[in-house]
């Protein structure tokens, strides 16, 4: 096989020894862009995971990239992505601990910590992907609407009810559990 232009086309014709090709040509390089990109908040699981990821992408998306693609490339922005995305669920957990303030000092309230942290993070992870997504980008990384709206090419109206669903899922579960923030 001459490059990436045979290797596309026979994954195109799910021809699973080219995406084996390309495993082996681009794995290192996928794996080290994740890497590179997590630093210290991945593990070596999320490396791994990440990179499945980024051949199952190709696998699924083949048909979509322009003939001259260059795949090391186009893996690299999707490996990047993919890492960036885990690396923002990382910082939401550090966050989420940042912001729950308690007297920790005590064992009861260290207790106390552990346990609002554990619903809040429950609550959240139980939203739909795409309400946690904006949920997140607007309470723990202060994204405004605007922005959000942009970048997922939603109208703002709809991250503004996104917002509404997300704050009222997450006072459901806490009244439940008799405690709101």
């Amino acid at each position: 096989m001459r490059g990436d232009y045979d290797i596309l086309i026979q994954i195109r014709r799910k021809e699973q020894s080219a995406l084996e090709i390309a495993i082996r040509r681009y794995a290192r390089y996928v794996a080290a862009v994740i890497q590179k990109t997590l630093g210290n908040a991945g593990t070596p699981q999320d490396v791994e995971e990440l990179s499945s990821d980024a051949f199952v992408a190709l696998w699924e998306n083949a048909e979509r990239l322009r003939d001259d693609s260059d795949l090391k490339y186009w893996l690299a922005v999707v490996a990047r992505n993919a890492a960036l995305k885990c690396q923002r669920a990382h910082q939401y957990t550090e966050m989420l601990e940042e912001n729950l303030i308690f007297d920790s000092s005590s064992p009861q309230g260290r207790l106390e910590k552990e346990e609002r942290i554990r619903l809040v993070r429950s609550a959240v992870d139980s939203m739909e992907s795409v309400d946690r997504e904006v949920f997140l980008r607007h309470y723990f990384w202060h994204q405004p609407v605007s922005q959000i709206a942009s970048e997922m090419e939603k109208n703002q109206s709809a991250i503004k009810s996104r917002l509404a669903r997300g704050r009222e899922k997450l006072r459901k579960v806490l009244m439940k559990e008799d405690c709101l923030l």
